[in-house]
């Protein structure tokens, strides 16, 4: 006779555990089989498996043999990978488009994991392979930054994003002038072809947010990680607008000359809010939010003459 589980399991373990039974050989298992495993009644695994089918959907199968009750899950995918090549491709193409933010080491070890990925997957074409390997999308940057240097500072800032802790960071400001910051990193940016760490500054005792802040990551000279925790939390809507965010929104209206200019505007999203309106003379007129004016106020400078900044004024998120 097959061991049985603790008969005192919850409902949870089991059903738990009869998921990984079932996900982890993906062969057929008798009901009666699996009750005599779980220790339970035939019932009990028709309940079990309602709650994992809310979960593997389409993925569990079952039927009858002779008159007995079989579960299966099948993987949607053709490999035990749980990767199929269209995925395959969706990660190189992130390879792509992340390379000029990546650290020469972490790009190599990107290579080395799709290369094995490819080769572990399901027997296919070999030139279905090789397109994998193939740089397929081009990233084209204007004064990129070599992140190499800065890769222990990275690790070190993803931690403390990922375990809420907060850091200690030397940060050269610009100008010259060195500052000393105790950090609540909260999101790591990328904006304008430079990585930016996004949080809070926090007052010396570790107990209060003193302002949100914005550090970019080349200007760290020196980040260290301590055991204290705050649980300060970024508003999502402070992410979705143009630029980083400095201070609380703005409603930005700016004019933009008929021609390449105006094209290029209105062919793009600028902020989560945003309209854009043709004027009588085929200009364009983009009105958006953002928390991020000395942003906003260099990119309307960069179109020279083509474009104008018209007017700033405080938004009411109850507008429509």
């Amino acid at each position: 006779m097959r061991p049985k589980l603790d008969a005192d399991a919850t409902t949870a373990e089991k059903a738990l555990k009869l998921y990984q039974k079932l996900l982890l050989d993906g062969r057929r298992h008798y009901q009666r089989d699996l009750a005599e495993w779980l220790n339970c009644s035939p019932q009990t695994i028709i309940r079990l498996i309602a709650d994992i089918e809310s979960v593997a959907g389409a993925c569990l199968v079952s039927g009858l043999d002779k008159r007995r009750r079989w579960y299966q899950i099948k993987s949607v995918s053709r490999n035990r990978l749980g990767l199929d090549f269209e995925e395959l491709r969706y990660l190189a193409i992130c390879r792509d488009l992340a390379a000029p933010y990546l650290p020469e080491e972490v790009k190599e070890r990107v290579e080395h994991s799709l290369f094995n990925f490819s080769m572990l997957m399901a027997d296919q074409e070999f030139a279905e392979r090789e397109k994998i390997q193939k740089n397929q999308f081009a990233y084209c940057a204007k004064g990129w930054i070599d992140y190499s240097p800065f890769f222990g500072i990275l690790e070190k800032l993803v931690e403390a994003v990922d375990e809420n802790k907060v850091c200690l960071v030397r940060y050269k400001a610009p100008g010259g002038q060195i500052r000393e910051h105790r950090l609540a990193p909260r999101r790591l940016v990328a904006m304008n072809n430079a990585l930016y760490v996004l949080g809070a500054g926090l007052t010396e005792d570790f107990a209060k947010v003193k302002h949100l802040i914005c550090l970019a990551i080349h200007r760290i000279q020196a980040a260290t990680l301590t055991d204290r925790t705050t649980d300060f939390r970024i508003p999502a809507e402070n992410l979705d607008m143009f630029g980083l965010p400095w201070h609380g929104p703005q409603k930005f209206r700016i004019k933009f000359r008929a021609g390449k200019a105006s094209d290029y505007v209105e062919e793009r999203h600028w902020s989560i809010i945003e309209k854009k309106m043709r004027d009588e003379d085929g200009g364009l007129i983009l009105e958006m939010v953002s928390r991020g004016r000395p942003e906003v106020e260099a990119w309307v400078r960069s179109f020279g003459e083509h474009a104008e900044l018209v007017s700033i004024e405080d938004y009411n998120p109850s507008e429509k």
